[in-house]
């Protein structure tokens, strides 16, 4: 039987860059042009890019609260964890966030490897949730918007198959 911290190493990797069910993340984001990151079918539907810059914020932030247990309050809507607003150059933002949440998944390993399991037991900060059960959310919510990649990559006819 898998510990709790066996179970969030597995989905962990399953989302970041180990085939399963389901493409990861490393995959679904293979080859992607910055011009197709930042394409979108219709105006109410997210780019590739927006997803991206929405799973950063979100893991970033709880990768702080995990380490730290305290994080600022959220001064933006969920909305607004979409869309990435920077003057800089566009394939640049691209790459830095690509590269970015490539590391923040290496990051969440790192540290679910080295944390006691005691924490994993614990509460999270303003939250009657416990630690492992949030980070199983977590990565629920990563694998979702995961998919969400795959479907745009399946609309722009970009994706044939994920397997190696």
């Amino acid at each position: 039987m898998l510990t709790r911290k066996e179970f969030l190493l597995t989905q962990l990797r399953a989302c970041h860059n180990q085939n399963g069910w389901f493409a990861p993340l490393n995959v679904a984001l293979r080859e992607l042009t910055t011009d197709l990151a930042v394409q979108r079918r219709r105006q109410s539907t997210n780019s590739i890019l927006g997803i991206v810059h929405h799973l950063v914020f979100y893991n970033e932030r709880y990768l702080q609260r995990f380490k730290q247990d305290s994080v600022p309050k959220i001064v933006k809507s969920i909305a607004e964890t979409f869309e990435y607003n920077d003057s800089g150059e566009i394939a640049e933002v691209w790459d830095d966030l690509r590269n970015k949440l490539d590391n923040l998944f290496a990051q969440w390993e790192e540290a679910i490897i080295k944390c006691e399991d005691a924490k994993l037991d614990s509460q999270t900060p303003d939250s009657d949730e416990l630690w492992w059960s949030s980070l199983a959310h977590l990565a629920i919510h990563n694998a979702y918007h995961i998919g969400q990649i795959v479907y745009i990559r399946k609309e722009q006819g970009l994706w044939e198959t994920w397997e190696d």
